[in-house]
């Protein structure tokens, strides 16, 4: 793989190639393309093969390796290298520029070791090799600007006895955002509504849909994330179990879609809002 360009950002720490690189990389395995894939097999019974089943990607597993060279800061260049890739157990950004895209991963930090050998350690060079899991294969895209609706509303339209100049009155709002996804793979969605809806409110999107039959009192904010499957009032209280309709909406790869905002039984408040806070695209 041709690394032209390539860049690893994890936590502060910057892996790069090029001679002026601190931390020089010199290849990298599994970010490119799709992580392996995962599946229950079932032979067939007195016959050749097996039956179809599922097929899922498994976690993504990155591999960096590459080496240093610093004849005056040899020592502090290998300790600011150990003092940044220590075990934390949660889930952190990692951001790589290949092939002229910037992707970011959600990775756990695994391993790295200092490769030290007599005739390099003693000019000052060493080498290194890092390694994280992935445990969403998933790599997104930058995160997008926030985008918001308000609840449908009527425009103006014409009075009548008319004049001239006509005047078509206050435009109507459709409560609708659109989300568009340039990456190769379905991307989720993480939404907010916050009410006042008093009977809740219905999101719908390309013949999907969530109904939330429940009311949402004003003030009060719902974040769902159509990835995990979730509802959370006011970030904790599950509310998953208030759907009737459960179609966990995602935007299909190279494509747009509308998000409509309604409020079930009518009612409208202009508080009420849908807000999309910062999606990103999503690519194997």
């Amino acid at each position: 793989m041709a690394l032209a360009s390539t860049s690893v950002q994890w936590r502060d720490l910057t892996f790069a190639t090029g001679e002026a690189a601190t931390y020089r990389i010199t290849s990298l395995e599994g970010w490119a393309g799709r992580s392996a894939p995962r599946y229950d097999k079932q032979n067939r019974a007195r016959a050749h093969g097996s039956h179809p089943s599922p097929v899922y990607a498994d976690e993504r597993i990155v591999t960096v390796e590459g080496r240093s060279w610093s004849q005056d800061d040899r020592d502090a260049v290998l300790l600011a290298l150990e003092q940044r890739m220590t075990f934390d157990g949660g889930e952190e950004p990692l951001t790589i520029t290949l092939a002229g895209r910037e992707l970011t991963a959600f990775a756990q930090f695994l391993r790295c070791d200092p490769i030290l050998t007599p005739n390099e350690w003693g000019i000052g060079r060493f080498g290194w090799i890092a390694q994280w899991r992935c445990p969403d294969p998933l790599r997104y895209g930058p995160v997008q600007s926030a985008v918001s609706t308000g609840l449908p509303t009527a425009g103006g339209g014409l009075v009548y006895p008319l004049t001239y100049p006509l005047s078509y009155g206050s435009a109507g709002t459709p409560g609708q955002v659109t989300l568009t996804n340039d990456g190769t793979a379905a991307a989720p969605i993480v939404f907010t509504v916050t009410g006042s809806l008093p009977a809740g409110f219905e999101v719908s999107a390309s013949g999907q849909r969530l109904v939330y039959p429940v009311p949402v009192p004003a003030g009060e904010t719902l974040t769902v994330d159509t990835a995990a499957g979730t509802i959370l009032a006011q970030g904790t209280a599950d509310r998953r179990g208030n759907l009737t309709v459960a179609d966990w909406i995602t935007v299909p790869p190279l494509s747009s879609i509308t998000l409509q905002f309604t409020s079930l039984g009518g009612a409208y408040d202009p508080a009420a809002q849908l807000t999309v806070p910062g999606f990103r695209s999503a690519s194997w």
